[in-house]
């Protein structure tokens, strides 16, 4: 049986689409089969990072409307990786959410996983995108207004009774003016689902649509790997060993978060535990 994730995030621009191409590349390279399905309809990139836009030949849309099979919408991106693409033109309000449901559900029981890109913000695309996710991570960037549309999205998901929710913190520096403690904080979190550092190597690969050659050596990676295994075993890994991949965004100094570069460095090198 398949784990439906949705990956969610109150406002667009703060990595979601990256995450969940990425995410599904750590997860395959572990041994698990994955879905990765775009769900921001009208508007999805999910094809673009994987370097699949030439080769979209039908999408989600066409196999709501019967004009293809479920699965011949699917593009092989790696072995025991597939895409269901969004479709290009037509949006939410032209589509048949049950049926949407249906082709989603009748393809995810082939996989370990399935990752659903959702569409920012809380209308009723998000509610359509995921209805069928057994739980969700929210993607929040290092700024208050990413914080706050993170916030007004999860009130609202645990007021439609989903209370299988995470953060993941995308795009952090160590010097930064917004720190992990202070979204924990603010969200009212305990646990973090990852910590991902500002990486302009992945995204670069993202651009050039080379997600799936990811080394598994970049910062982004090692910090994502942490996530992967997060969602496997459910045991989180210690904040400190995700702050030492944190790069500086100002002069080096010493971290916000008290570690000294010798830390850093010897947490680094704990690393080999969640390769696999």
């Amino acid at each position: 049986m398949s784990r439906l994730i949705a990956i969610a995030s109150g406002k667009g621009g703060v990595g979601k689409t990256l995450i969940t191409a990425a995410l599904a590349v750590q997860l395959q390279r572990r041994g698990r089969t994955v879905l990765a399905v775009d769900a921001d309809m009208g508007l999805g990139n999910l094809d673009l990072l994987f370097g699949l836009e030439d080769a979209v030949r039908y999408d989600a849309s066409q196999a709501v409307r019967g004009k293809c099979l479920p699965a011949e919408a699917l593009l092989h991106v790696l072995p025991g990786l597939d895409l269901l693409p969004a479709s290009r033109k037509r949006t939410w309000e032209k589509l048949d959410g049950p049926s949407y449901e249906y082709v989603v559900e009748s393809l995810s029981g082939n996989y370990d996983y399935t990752l659903i890109d959702c569409p920012p913000g809380r209308a009723e695309t998000y509610k359509a995108a995921t209805a069928l996710a057994d739980e969700l991570l929210f993607v929040v960037e290092p700024s208050p207004s990413s914080l706050r549309d993170a916030a007004k999205v999860r009130q609202y998901c645990q007021k439609q009774g989903c209370l299988h929710d995470r953060i993941i913190l995308n795009n952090f520096y160590a010097d930064g003016s917004l720190t992990p403690e202070d979204v924990k904080s603010s969200l009212q979190t305990g646990q973090l689902a990852g910590l991902l550092p500002h990486d302009e190597r992945i995204e670069a690969l993202a651009a050039a649509g080379a997600m799936k050659d990811a080394s598994r050596d970049l910062p982004f990676c090692r910090a994502l790997t942490a996530t992967a295994a997060f969602l496997e075993t459910g045991e989180a890994v210690p904040q400190t060993r995700l702050e030492c991949l944190l790069p500086y965004h100002g002069v080096r100094r010493e971290s916000t978060f008290g570690l000294s570069l010798r830390h850093r460095r010897q947490e680094s090198r704990n690393w080999r535990h969640y390769r696999r």
